[in-house]
């Protein structure tokens, strides 16, 4: 090889040699920054795995366990027990998202809040505020300002419940009534079992042992209250020449103390006089729990001739003997048992007709319970309680003779132009406590404060608190993490999601380095060959140099 061909081929080797050297040092850098990519992806993958979310827990047991949201805080359901806790700025101003915001701007609340209890005039003004901007409906807001403004809700009273209530006599009381009435279409009529085993009910007025049947759709507590009326049925089996194999008791018994009709009664007195408080609920408890017990059939009767029935709790009852089963003189038998008690006794009068049926007749069991009674007995009862059971100056007793039912010296309280149903005095003492807290502490809006996350980092962060009623009924500010209701809890969503990030990302990296390291090798063996090529061709000039000046010294 020639000299100048020699030289030209080692400055060829030496860049391509130094080409190598800078790429192999190129790629040794992005090693470097994937191993910082990879700590990166590691940390946020640890953040992650640490990660927590927080849950409200109302009833302490994990059976409704939801993410806090201020929804959940600022609306009245049975997860908050229909009590505001507010979302509160280090200054203690309540934190109002952009509909309540409107809502106290409307009422023309200052954002600093108020030094004295706001009046009446503003609450409602505030309630239209909130049907304005579809906070509420428009039946809520008007149900709402019914009631009287509780301006102790929050604010030393725990008691957010308050109505507008009004007083009658036991005369008056029972005039109100008259627009409560009862569905009797399902009970009147006759009604057919399997078997040719049948019953058939009427609604009667009483005068002493005379009955007057009467066939109206439906009938009025006034009615009831003012008037004699009872219901009267019999069983029947026509007979197979066996014996009597049905169950009268539970065909007569049961089918009017499983009725809808006491429920229809409790919910429209209910309507009048539930005012909110605990010990008048007391009383409607146990006025229905007394008619309940007075009316359901306790046993039952397994087989023709005895059983298990408990008949105590009826308050007559009568097995007529002899053979009166025949024809209709055992009907007309058995039914004028029931006919001469209606008057007599409060609550279940049962006539048993006990002879044995020949083949061909039929027998019949009748019933019967005074319904008048009854709802005098209902109101007896709530009078009863509400005097104190043991000092009260009204009873019930089977025999009618033995009763005191309640009358005009006794003085109902009862609820005036508001609709007590379901949730609504509840959801009214909400809005009430609600509107204390806004105008005593102050408002501010926050836009953001609907986002889940943006309150959870808030909460976090301690940029904003929860204020919570306690005890002695006024608003302490605190943080989350002192409230009984709010957990905080691993966010396992987060971090499935996280861990699956991270092993996407290494597995990216990974490659990334796999294909580096191949191409680094490659570079390795390519510069050793290179080397060992220059050594030759280096070697090759040092020679062809040395022959040349021995040449020329020679």
């Amino acid at each position: 090889m020639g000299l100048s061909a020699s030289q030209a081929r080692l400055l060829t080797i030496t860049a391509r040699k130094s080409d190598c050297e800078y790429e192999s040092m190129r790629l040794s850098h992005q090693k470097i920054a994937l191993s910082r990519d990879m700590d990166v992806v590691s940390a946020e993958y640890q953040d992650a795995i640490n990660q927590t979310k927080l849950m409200y827990d109302f009833y302490g047991n994990n059976t409704q366990v939801n993410p806090l949201s201020y929804n959940l805080l600022m609306s009245p359901s049975a997860l908050n027990d229909y009590i505001p806790t507010t979302i509160t700025d280090k200054g203690g101003r309540v934190v109002l998202n952009p509909a309540l915001a409107r809502a106290a701007k409307a009422a023309g609340i200052p954002q600093e809040g108020m030094d004295g209890l706001p009046s009446s005039e503003m609450r409602n003004a505030f309630i239209d505020g909130l049907v304005a901007n579809d906070v509420i409906s428009d039946i809520q807001g008007e149900n709402i300002k019914k009631t009287t403004y509780n301006q102790m809700a929050g604010v030393g009273s725990t008691d957010l419940v308050t109505v507008n209530t009004s007083e009658a006599s036991y005369s008056e009381f029972v005039d109100m009534l008259k627009g409560i009435r009862l569905d009797l279409s399902d009970i009147l009529g006759e009604h057919n079992y399997a078997g040719g085993q049948n019953t058939s009910f009427g609604l009667f007025e009483v005068n002493g042992n005379n009955l007057t049947q009467i066939t109206p759709d439906s009938i009025s507590l006034t009615d009831l209250l003012n008037g004699n009326y009872a219901l009267r049925g019999a069983a029947h089996h026509q007979g197979d020449g066996e014996g009597r194999e049905f169950k009268s008791w539970e065909l007569l018994v049961d089918f009017i103390g499983s009725s809808t009709l006491w429920e229809s009664i409790f919910t429209g007195v209910e309507s009048f006089l539930d005012t909110g408080d605990a010990y008048t609920q007391a009383a409607l408890e146990y006025a229905s729990s007394k008619i309940k017990e007075s009316v359901e059939l306790l046993g039952q009767r397994n087989d023709s001739k005895g059983g298990n029935v408990d008949y105590s709790n009826f308050a007559f009852w009568k097995q007529c003997g002899g053979n009166i089963f025949g024809g209709n003189n055992g009907t007309d038998t058995v039914l004028k048992e029931i006919n001469g008690r209606l008057d007599e006794y409060v609550g279940i009068i049962y006539s048993e007709n006990s002879g044995d049926e020949n083949e061909g007749g039929f027998t019949k069991d009748g019933y019967g319970i005074n319904l008048s009674y009854m709802v005098k007995a209902y109101l007896t009862y709530f009078a009863e309680y509400m005097q104190g059971i043991s000092n009260s100056d009204y009873n019930v007793d089977k025999l009618l003779e033995q009763c005191n039912f309640v009358d005009d010296m006794f003085t109902f309280t009862y609820v005036t132009d508001v609709d007590t149903s379901g949730d609504n005095l509840l959801i009214a003492g909400f809005y009430d406590a609600l509107f204390n807290q806004i105008c005593l502490n102050g408002w501010t809006e926050n836009e953001n404060i609907d986002d889940i996350e943006y309150l959870e980092e808030m909460l976090k962060s301690g940029a904003m608190y929860m204020s919570t009623m306690a005890d002695d009924g006024y608003y302490y500010q605190g943080n989350y993490s002192t409230n009984t209701y709010v957990k905080e809890v691993t966010d396992e969503t987060a971090v499935a999601q996280a861990e699956a990030k991270y092993n996407r990302e290494k597995q990216k990296i990974n490659s990334k380095e796999n294909i580096i390291d191949m191409k680094m090798k490659n570079l390795d063996t390519e510069i050793s060959a290179l080397t060992t090529e220059y050594d030759t061709v280096k070697s090759v000039i040092d020679k062809n140099i040395e022959k040349t000046f021995k040449r020329y010294n020679a």
